[in-house]
């Protein structure tokens, strides 16, 4: 009851914190919200930050990421604008999402529940919060490139290599498994693990497996063998189990529902719509319960979802999250399949589908088929990633660095002939600070792939302008 209540409490100093002025990177006026307590303790600060993760992970603008992969697609009004890329690529949007990033609730507490935990000798909180940190940061360097990292913070932050932040992030990950192993007993909540170390460390060993995957790839496509040993090592230890993913939590109460519920089954109903792709590779990959788990079926007993850019038809099904729907941020089906595709790229094909149908198995399914194309493993276990995490914003990570699946352009793109392939630096500190870079076209380390891993054209990269 005690969590509960704390939960709705920080979901409503949420809510209003994010009514406030929009400037607050730094300064008096920045860094000191009037909306946020300043002098709150490391524990009721981490209470905030794991709402805020929680809000920024399952609503607008984070959820552009897998509507760009069509994971997800815009049904109508506002939603079939981002669908067609007409909206959603402008700085305002991303404003929301690097203000959640960098403010209250995101790197400014996080850095303030360290400094504090520190001070009290509590360890395993400054473990806790580091993991997040990370998760920030090294998401930061997915969706912009080159972010602020050692000075964000101060009154006009320096922006950071995305290399630099990666290599950042790696550092602060290990860091936090040293922590969680120290002195301390944690975060009185903890609504994530339930100040359990051993899933904290081992979420953050499948972080480190993100991260390192995310720069494996090298400028002629091919991928580093070191690299791809560093993700197996950290995937050996990371989620080993369904049960252990990092997550999103949630109540039946008003204030602690699923937020992409509440906006899209609630406030907004219709804007978004499932996505047929999704739908079929599900079919396709023999994965029946993750149709029963993300829609309902129509009034013909039927999952039926719309094309990219179309809007979705009158039999259309709808989204079956539910309020109490927890939504993944690092997963057990994230971790095995990292693995497979490292041994896939490593040439150890029979250990790939070996782990690929392992985490099948986990869920109840069978082998899964695998298609009979060149390199079908390895879309197999691409695509499997993209329809067992629903949500998750690494599908168009995923899409970017490998043209899995092969998503056409949406009707009424409007001449945008590629896939976004990261969101502009955020409208306020554009123009607030001199030291922001010119928006590149694409983050480095997410080179054009001309065809995908079959060789068919990448309908969504290969007219893409530059690199």
């Amino acid at each position: 009851m005690m969590k509960k209540r704390t939960l709705a409490i920080a979901a409503t100093l949420l809510g209003l914190a994010s009514t406030g002025c929009n400037n607050f990177l730094t300064g008096d006026k920045l860094s000191n919200n009037p909306n946020v307590p300043t002098n709150a303790s490391p524990d009721q600060l981490f209470v905030g930050v794991q709402v805020a993760t929680m809000a920024t992970w399952e609503s607008f603008p984070m959820n552009l990421l897998p509507i760009w992969a069509q994971q997800i697609n815009g049904g109508a009004r506002q939603g079939l604008n981002w669908s067609q890329y007409q909206a959603g690529t402008d700085n305002f949007a991303s404003d929301l999402l690097w203000n959640s990033f960098y403010g209250p609730g995101g790197l400014a507490d996080i850095r303030r529940i360290v400094a504090g935990a520190t001070t009290d000798g509590n360890l395993k909180l400054v473990g806790e919060a580091k993991v997040l940190e990370a998760l920030y940061e090294g998401t930061a360097a997915d969706i912009w490139g080159d972010v602020p990292y050692d000075s964000a913070g101060t009154a006009l932050p320096k922006f950071d290599t995305q290399a630099a932040v990666y290599a950042h992030v790696q550092a602060t990950l290990d860091t936090a498994i040293s922590d969680l192993a120290g002195a301390g007993g944690g975060a009185t909540n903890d609504f994530f693990f339930n100040n359990d170390a051993a899933a904290w460390t081992a979420a953050a060993h499948t972080l480190k497996a993100r991260f390192y995957m995310h720069t494996a790839e090298k400028s002629d496509l091919s991928y580093d063998p070191t690299i791809l040993q560093n993700v197996l090592t950290e995937t050996a230890s990371g989620i080993a189990d369904t049960g252990s993913s990092l997550e999103t939590k949630h109540s039946d109460a008003n204030l602690e529902q699923n937020l992409f519920f509440q906006y899209y089954a609630g406030l907004r109903q219709g804007d978004l719509a499932p996505s047929q792709l999704h739908i079929n590779l599900a079919n396709q990959l023999h994965d029946p319960d993750v149709l029963t788990e993300d829609y309902s079926q129509n009034t013909n007993g039927q999952y039926v979802g719309t094309s990219a850019g179309v809007p979705a038809p009158n039999n259309a099904s709808d989204f079956g999250v539910t309020p109490t729907r927890s939504l993944v941020i690092a997963s057990y089906t994230e971790n095995i399949l990292l693995s497979a595709e490292a041994h896939y790229r490593l040439g150890q094909t029979g250990t790939a589908l070996t782990e690929l149908n392992t985490e099948h198995a986990a869920y109840g399914d069978g082998p899964t088929p695998i298609p009979g194309v060149t390199n079908g493993l390895l879309i197999a276990i691409l695509e499997e990633k993209y329809v067992r995490d629903f949500l998750d914003p690494n599908v168009l990570f995923d899409y970017l660095r490998t043209c899995v699946p092969n998503v056409q352009l949406p009707v009424g793109h409007g001449g945008v002939l590629s896939v976004p392939a990261r969101m502009l630096y955020g409208f306020t500190e554009q123009t607030a600070n001199p030291n922001i870079p010119a928006d590149p076209i694409a983050n480095a380390n997410w080179p054009k792939h001309p065809t995908d891993p079959s060789g068919a054209v990448c309908a969504g990269q290969a007219q893409r302008t530059g690199p």
